[in-house]
């Protein structure tokens, strides 16, 4: 019994490794996403384009701004 609950503990902390790699695979690519996003921003208004989304800001803000830990992720 207790064998068998540590060899399923051993499958889960596998299983959470995982998707943390992955969530941090998503974070970043997000960020990245939101750094392009930044710059067709500024260039839209260096032409004279007043776009203003402050939802969209709100979710950028969350990749471009920096963490004082990961775990805020």
């Amino acid at each position: 019994m207790v064998e068998e609950l540590r060899r399923k503990l051993l499958e889960l902390s596998k299983k959470e490794a995982t998707l943390n790699f992955k969530m941090y695979e998503l974070y970043q690519e997000n960020q990245s996403l939101a750094i392009k996003l930044a710059g067709y921003i500024a260039e839209n208004r260096l032409h004279g384009g007043g776009w203003k989304n402050p939802e969209v800001e709100k979710i950028m803000d969350k990749y471009l701004t920096k963490r004082k830990s990961t775990q805020q992720l």
